[in-house]
């Protein structure tokens, strides 16, 4: 087995590390590096690091300047001596089988691998955070973003041109061929550089969905909200032209998954109703034209651009006689969450249509009767030590 540094950034977010820690000294394989960077907390966060009793060494670092992110991984780099590097961010709860199923990739995989990353849930739904990373027009999407984390496109491992660098991991010659990362970057938009990077090199990214995590999302770390302007600019003016726009290649593998899944759904005329507000509509529109042909010209447009509600009240924005036409819609919406709090709606809907669909700017594409049916079944908020007790083994 190849040996295996994990390198942990640090700033504050004291509250999350306990968790963290219990979980990595599960997930931990024998005689794994562990080097954690305090990135100059103000809170005593190196006093937290517990013993960890699978590691053949724990190595902590202090610097005594905030360095971002990139810098704080970079030191990490410097100090590690493992094989395999593998970056995690300190508000993570990671499964038992999380860091083993990274180094099972890159055991079995014949293709000469870049970056390797995880499947990251919510902590508190129990949905997918991120599964992969695509790009839209001028947009960074997580694709099939609050899906069920059992979805069966949530739960298979992929390709992918980009990934979250919440757990981040590469061999350590693939690092040398890549150089570290770039610290102008900050604390924003390094993991994608870092992907862009392998790209161009030939390498493959991967998302390994057997490899799983709990992400609290910008709890803890480093200061994630420093810096994000310039580290946007200097992205895109570095990266423009360079990419591909890969979002509607998630389009057709969730709209044929869900004409597999519903036989007849590819015969039913639906009408879109458009409630979207992103650029990224376009593809979508273009998408659903490949599988009916026609739809877009039976689109009926919604859309609030200066509307920045987080749900989306259909009553209050399509004229009360829609929602009784007996004319099956199809609700393109950036994110099918927006629609969460519509079940009177979907009811109404349900006793003049046998079956509607929701499409979403991150590639989700689901029936009103299962997405009815994911809302019903949502657990509601959960704790920290919930989620511990459920990766615990």
């Amino acid at each position: 087995m190849p040996s295996v540094s994990v390198i942990v950034p640090v700033f504050n977010g004291i509250e999350h590390l306990d968790a963290f820690f219990e979980s990595l000294a599960v997930a931990l394989p024998d005689q794994a590096e562990v080097i954690v960077v305090d990135d100059c907390s103000t809170q005593p966060v190196l006093e937290a690091v517990p013993h960890l009793p699978r590691a053949s060494e724990v190595i902590c670092l202090r610097s005594e300047t905030n360095l971002g992110n990139a810098g704080a991984v970079n030191r990490g780099f410097a100090a590690s001596s493992g094989d395999i590097l593998i970056q995690l961010n300190s508000d993570l709860v990671l499964d038992a089988r999380c860091i083993a199923a990274i180094v099972e990739v890159f055991e079995r995989e014949t293709v000469e691998i870049g970056v390797v990353g995880s499947k990251l849930v919510y902590p508190t739904s129990g949905r997918t955070q991120s599964v992969g990373m695509a790009f839209g027009l001028h947009s960074k999407r997580h694709v099939f973003r609050h899906l069920p984390a059992s979805h069966s496109l949530c739960c298979k491992t992929r390709e992918v041109q980009i990934l979250s660098g919440a757990t981040a991991a590469l061999r350590r010659r693939t690092l040398s061929q890549l150089g570290p990362l770039d610290e102008r970057l900050y604390n924003h938009n390094l993991d994608l550089d870092h992907c862009l990077r392998a790209g161009e090199q030939g390498l493959h990214n991967l998302m390994c969905s057997e490899s799983l995590t709990y992400h609290w999302r910008n709890r803890s770390g480093v200061i994630r909200y420093a810096r994000v302007e310039a580290a946007e600019a200097a992205f895109w003016s570095k990266w423009g032209g360079r990419y591909r726009v890969d979002l509607g290649d998630y389009f057709d593998e969730a709209i044929e998954h869900a004409l597999s899944g519903a036989p007849g759904l590819e015969e039913v005329p639906f009408t879109i109703l458009d409630l979207s507000r992103s650029a990224d509509q376009e593809i979508a529109l273009e998408r659903l034209e490949t599988h009916w042909a026609g739809i877009s010209q039976r689109t009926r447009a919604f859309r609030q651009m200066s509307n920045d509600a987080t749900q989306l009240s259909l009553p209050l924005l399509v004229p009360h006689w829609v929602s009784h036409e007996p004319t099956p819609f199809l609700y393109l919406v950036d994110s099918h969450k927006e629609l969460e709090e519509n079940a009177m709606w979907f009811s109404r809907r349900r006793n003049l249509v046998s079956k509607e669909l929701i499409v979403d700017l991150s590639a989700s594409v689901c029936t009103t009767s299962e997405f009815c049916s994911w809302c019903a079944e949502d657990s509601g908020e959960r704790s920290i030590e919930d989620v511990v007790d459920v990766v615990d083994p």
